[in-house]
Formats: C-alpha cells, sequence, structure tokens
C-alpha cells in the first residue's frame, strides 16, 4: 500500500514539474481521400491537417492516429479502445457513445447516377424500383436504411468499390461523400458518365468517446476552439 501510495505522489510531482508531459489521445480514421490518405508513407488530408493544427494548440494533449476500416475505427471508440474517430458525420447512434466536435470539415452527400439512367432520388418510384448503395459503416448506409430505400445485398467496404458497382451497372444509384467520389471520377475519367444531385449538407468532425470526455472535461471547450482557430 505504501509502495502504491509512493507510486502516485511521484506520478503527481511528474506532471508537475513537466509541463511539458502531454496525454496521447488515439484517433482513428481510414485511407479516405481528401481528408485522410497515405502520400510517401505519411497520413496527410483535409481533416488530418485541421486536427493536428487544432493539436498543436493543446499543451497536454498529443494524437495518434490509426488506421483502419471506417466500421472499425467506430468500433474502437465504441469499445475504448481509442478516444476519438474522424471525419465523421453526426448521427444518433454515434450520439450513444461518443460527442462530436466542432466541423473539421465540409462534406455534401450526393447522388451518382449513370447519365443514361438518371431519376429522381425523392420520388416514390426511384424509392420501389432503384438500387442503391454507400459503403459499409458509413452514416449514409444507415440513413438509406431508415428511409426505405432497396440496398443492394453486399455492401462495398470502401469508395472505390462503390464506384466500381456504379460504373459497372451492378447498382442504379450510389449515395457518397462529394468530395471522395468526385475525385475518384475525375481520375477514372467518368465525368461525362455520371450525373449527380446533392442530398444534403452534412458537415465532418471528430467523435470523441464519452468517457474520454468525463475524463477531461475541459479537452472539447478547447478542441472546438483551437479548430475553429485553424479553420479560419
Amino acid at each position: 500500500m505504501f509502495q502504491n501510495l509512493t507510486s502516485t505522489i511521484c506520478l503527481i510531482l511528474f506532471l508537475a514539474l513537466n509541463p511539458s508531459y502531454a496525454e496521447t489521445v488515439r484517433l482513428t480514421t481510414h485511407n479516405l481521400a481528401p481528408y485522410s490518405y497515405y502520400e510517401n508513407d505519411k497520413l496527410i488530408g483535409k481533416a488530418v491537417i485541421v486536427v493536428e493544427c487544432a493539436f498543436k494548440q493543446l499543451n497536454n494533449f498529443e494524437a495518434e492516429f490509426i488506421v483502419v476500416p471506417w466500421k472499425r475505427a467506430q468500433q474502437m471508440v465504441e469499445k475504448n479502445e481509442a478516444e476519438g474517430f474522424f471525419a465523421a458525420s453526426h448521427n444518433p447512434q454515434r450520439d450513444e457513445y461518443a460527442v462530436i466536435s466542432e466541423i473539421i470539415a465540409e462534406q455534401k452527400w450526393t447522388w451518382y447516377m449513370l447519365t443514361e439512367r438518371i431519376a429522381d432520388p425523392t420520388s416514390d418510384t426511384f424509392k420501389q424500383n432503384y438500387i442503391v448503395s454507400s459503403f459499409l459503416g458509413a452514416n449514409m448506409q444507415k440513413w438509406l436504411n431508415q428511409q426505405g430505400f432497396k440496398l443492394v445485398n453486399q455492401l462495398p467496404s470502401t469508395n472505390l468499390q462503390l464506384f466500381k458497382l456504379l460504373m459497372h451497372k451492378r447498382v442504379d444509384a450510389i449515395l457518397a461523400n462529394d468530395q471522395v467520389m468526385n475525385k475518384l471520377i475525375t481520375e477514372n475519367n467518368a465525368a461525362d458518365k455520371i450525373s449527380t444531385i446533392i442530398n444534403r449538407n452534412k458537415p465532418l468532425g471528430v467523435y470523441f468517446s464519452k468517457a474520454f470526455i468525463q475524463k477531461n472535461p475541459k479537452f472539447l471547450p478547447s478542441f472546438n476552439q483551437a479548430v475553429l482557430n485553424c479553420r479560419s
């Protein structure tokens, strides 16, 4: 017992005498250009830049990025194997175990269809007859389910696979992040074959676990202010 007390006192003294000490915050993300992706073995991207900038303004915290498939990225935070995940749009399911930050990047949910078979996604005909898809673990996938759209049997795990489903006519339409899908369309010279219809504006933030926020109640206000500074 005495040894445990001594260790605790030593830790407190260490933290007090070392203001440069920073707690590591594990943030999960996935390989998703232009938000977070590798270039020359370095993780970069629009979302990564803002998050890194924000953490540089926080004296007592430093970010560690963990790149995994998107569904796994969220599960790790839900199971308290990581402190946060990004870049994510808001939904009630995520709110059950995490709290979203200020906006770190913009996003518009957008419908993509082959121009030869474009239709109105708000119509009953579309919902009843068109087979659609998003990618596994995406907020968009949950929304499509809730709204009663006809989903493809096997959901793709990446946006590239999602794009290929549309190009190979295995689905009639896809719902995707505009910046991500537009980049894929440009890279594959497919702009003349695809038509788009904006669904809604869904900006992106960092979801931090409630356990982490409860342990560090001053963190989120400081992080949010730092994000605003970085984005300005």
